[in-house]
């Protein structure tokens, strides 16, 4: 530890006032009296010019192509681990890597590293090393957020961020579990944080790191068995040819594609000691339970989509990557050229329940939910007391919870559970002893635990969790969009037209997304919370455009079908079809809310706060938007603007299986200018009309 307080004394001579961290026992009080500002320094120079403590990440630097970047002008973030560090990474990783070759291992375990010494590193090996410690964006201690830092370090992964606090209350922050020893050491083109750990690098599928959790052994089992283990394999996509193409639209200029195309999963699992609780210790146990939650699955063959236990496992699957906080927009914040682009917290009202929907691998719908509105409390599973609205929660009603015992509520004769706990990585890694060898982060995904069983059974979902408006974000729809860095970017491989971040969507990049003509073109805009999106992004296409989307799989019913869409003089006409099947007239798009074919009027015009309006509006097939969330950096309720709107779209019988909501415009030549432009889709049960139990002020969130 010696070495560790000298660089903390020494590096530079300097530290940045209030941003020091101390790791673990390097205790010292810092002279702060000490630090000096770099004038001209590059983040290579600042390096070169510490070279005693840097030289093995100089060496890995070179060696993987990226040492002259960093002595080049730009904006970088460079997390720098210590020669100790670096020397003590090679010893671990060598280790792991021969112990996996011992009789009785599962697998080889294949870490890059086969040998201590650095020298024996391989060139592409010390590329991976060098652009996981690299950023091309700056990013100091205070954007980093709270589980993941807002931009993908130039491996095309996110870096995980957790907090503590050592003995003697000291802050340390862990990038990818490497400690932060000294901070925010601004150079020209960047930051250095230096740390005392090489940040992990995963390496190892999805499947193979259940595989390797001791406490996953019946899920891991299970997965296999159904062959579910050979769907989430995918890493990325070699085929990919659009990552250099550039679209050119009128008035926005060159428009990039996607620079990548990644696959990402997340996977929810129950620990052994959730099926024990059950009397369930083996897989054909699993499977008898699973045949009394799935009747209606009768095949016997475990691949069958029509299995028991395939049935099952399919649910705890989506086929996108999300961290933990990622689950919900909740104290989401990111930023772009080093300005706050989005805070979640300043969209939403504080006791606003976030919420989304995810279609899982079973090909049925999953809701997660931070109930933020709840004062409900009462003891998880384990005893401990906790408040609802402190939880990420899988198929949570309020109807459906018990207040006498919220976190043990089950719905019907086979006490299916609903409020499922998703527990936090950070309670987990806390109890070693209880979840040895757990790691959430996967090569291309994310696992999480549950602590009661998960379950689809339609009669619970249709009857409370799925019961209300279901609001899903367009942009949100697209598991691909979320996997490669576009929803919610840091912008670190797009481009921009002024404060907005565009990216279009080649033909066949988005499975849910058809473009139906060669000539459509279809783009995703983000702004942040910096306009009127409800998210942060929209959809939009330009020119004669036509294309059409998937819509969620939900339990089939009738459903009233609504879009949000906003106005402008460059808008086009729009036909709507579903399942190419016209319906209605064509709606012009660029007549604002105020015109009397739609009726717009602001409540405070109004004597009874907009009830008589809002009837008049729907009356004529409008809406306005909803009173739960805020625009413009928070300054206005959605609800308030005349020039973001729902359009009833239809009311339809939806059956089980796919359904398209086309979009074809009518506008004719407008010098290809034109755009249609939709931010989310509302479904609505149509039994939802006829609840007497539903607060006035229901039908305006």
């Amino acid at each position: 530890m010696t070495n560790i307080c000298t660089i903390a004394k020494k590096v530079g001579g300097f530290i940045l006032g209030g941003c020091a961290l101390i790791f673990m026992g390097c205790h010292e009080e810092i002279d702060e009296s000490a630090r000096y500002t770099f004038v001209g320094e590059t983040i290579r120079s600042y390096l070169e010019a510490h070279e005693e403590y840097f030289s093995d990440f100089l060496y890995i630097l070179e060696h993987g192509g990226c040492k002259s970047l960093l002595g080049a002008y730009g904006a970088y973030t460079c997390f720098a681990p210590t020669n100790e560090a670096i020397e003590r990474y090679l010893v671990e990783q060598d280790s792991i890597w021969r112990a996996s070759l011992l009789p009785g291992s599962k697998r080889e375990i294949w870490t890059g590293v086969t040998s201590p010494e650095l020298s024996e590193l391989s060139d592409s090996m010390c590329e991976v090393l060098a652009k996981t410690h690299l950023m091309g964006q700056k990013c100091l201690t205070a954007e980093m957020g709270s589980d993941i830092l807002p931009t993908q370090n130039m491996y095309h992964r996110s870096v995980g961020v957790r907090y503590d606090l050592d003995e003697n209350l000291h802050t340390i922050i862990y990038l990818n579990g490497a400690p932060i020893l000294l901070s925010d050491e601004e150079m020209e083109n960047g930051v250095i944080h230096v740390l005392n750990g090489v940040m992990s690098i995963a390496t190892l599928t999805v499947p193979a790191v259940i595989d390797e959790t001791p406490f996953l052994s019946i899920f891991s089992e299970a997965l296999k068995v159904t062959l579910l283990s050979d769907s989430l394999e995918q890493y990325i996509d070699y085929d990919y040819k659009d990552a250099d193409r550039r679209y050119n639209v009128p008035s926005m200029g060159l428009v990039p594609a996607p620079p990548y195309k990644y696959y990402g999963y997340t996977i929810f699992c129950e620990p052994d000691e959730v099926f024990f609780n059950m009397g369930i210790y083996n897989l054909d146990q699993l499977y008898e339970q699973c045949k009394k939650w799935y009747p209606e699955a009768t095949d016997p063959s475990f691949t069958s989509d029509n299995n028991a236990l395939r049935k099952f496992v399919a649910y705890h699957l989506l086929d996108r990557k999300m961290t933990y906080s990622r689950l919900v927009m909740y104290n989401l914040t990111y930023y772009k050229r080093g300005t706050m682009i989005m805070n979640s917290e300043s969209i939403y009202p504080p006791s606003y329940d976030r919420k989304e929907y995810y279609e899982t691998m079973q090909g049925t719908m999953l809701k997660v939910t931070r109930p933020l509105s709840s004062e409900v409390s009462g003891f998880d599973a384990d005893g401990t007391p906790r408040e609802l609205r402190d939880c990420i929660l899988l198929n949570y009603a309020e109807g459906l919870v018990s207040r006498a015992d919220p976190f043990n509520t089950t719905y019907g004769s086979l006490n299916i559970y609903g409020s499922i706990r998703v527990l936090s990585p950070e309670e987990v890694e806390a109890d070693p002893n209880r979840y040895p060898n757990y790691s959430s982060e996967a090569l291309n995904g994310t696992i999480l635990l549950l602590d009661h069983p998960l379950v689809y059974n339609e009669e619970m979902m249709v009857a409370y969790p799925l019961n209300e408006i279901i609001r899903m974000d367009i942009i949100g729809m697209f598991p691909e969009l979320t996997n490669n860095d576009i929803r919610w970017s840091s912008g670190l491989d797009l481009e921009y037209s002024g404060s907005v971040i565009m990216s279009m969507l080649p033909h066949g990049y988005c499975k849910g997304l058809k473009c139906n003509t060669e000539e459509t073109n279809v783009a995703m805009y983000q702004s942040g919370h910096l306009y009127e999106n409800y998210q942060g992004d929209v959809i939009m296409s330009h020119g004669e455009a036509d294309w059409s989307i998937r819509l969620p799989h939900v339990p089939a019913g009738t459903y009233e079908l609504r879009l949000c869409y906003y106005i402008n003089d460059y808008r086009g006409i729009c036909q709507f079809y579903v399942d190419d099947v016209i319906t209605g007239i064509p709606v012009d798009l660029r007549i604002n809310g105020t015109s009397p074919q739609i009726g717009y009027v602001a409540d405070v015009a109004t004597s009874d706060n907009g009830a008589a309006n809002d009837k008049q509006m729907k009356n004529r097939g409008y809406m306005k938007s909803p009173d739960t969330f805020f625009t413009y950096n928070g300054s206005h309720k959605a609800r308030e603007s005349t020039g973001v709107l729902r359009k009833v779209i239809t009311t339809k019988y939806l059956s089980d299986g796919d359904h398209w909501l086309r979009f074809k415009n009518l506008s004719g030549d407008m010098g290809g200018q034109q755009q249609l432009c939709f931010d989310y889709v509302e479904l609505v049960p149509v039994g939802l009309y006829k609840r007497s139990d539903l607060p006035a002020n229901y039908w305006r969130q």
